[in-house]
């Protein structure tokens, strides 16, 4: 039997194909699946710019002193930049968003943050994937 050969022009990024998991552009599908293409980097951002917002939100409703609202702002923001890096540092975003989380339930605020925040934190906290174990057993998940 002959081998076959395809030609994809200019695709950039990995492309693998076969049976089991297709990788496109850096997106894993398994096969029998949607297949998409591209990076998947704009709505893994536009999902957690949407959720870092979600927090800033929720921590000016908190009743927290000024020191600890400067804290959890440090931290915050220091979440935001290494997720907003060309090459997100999740490593680094998940130690700011422990601390951050941390300050918030040692300020007795996280018990009535409500499910704004929760949600968001915990989805950021799952997008980072290791981590972000840290912070979803603080928040109960």
């Amino acid at each position: 039997m002959a081998e076959e050969t395809y030609r994809f022009g200019n695709v950039t990024g990995p492309v693998n194909a076969g049976s089991g998991t297709q990788n496109v552009g850096g997106i894993h599908q398994r096969a029998g699946r949607d297949i998409y293409s591209g990076t998947g980097h704009q709505v893994v951002n536009q999902e957690l710019h949407a959720d870092l917002d979600r927090l800033r939100q929720a921590l000016g409703e908190l009743k927290l002193t000024s020191a600890e609202r400067r804290s959890a702002n440090r931290e915050l923001t220091a979440v935001e930049e290494a997720i907003r890096r060309e090459e997100p540092d999740r490593q680094e975003a998940g130690r700011h968003l422990e601390v951050f989380v941390s300050g918030l339930e040692r300020a007795g605020a996280l018990a009535g943050a409500g499910t704004a925040l929760i949600d968001a934190a915990a989805r950021i906290a799952a997008w980072l994937g290791p981590f972000g174990y840290a912070v979803l057993a603080l928040l109960g998940l």
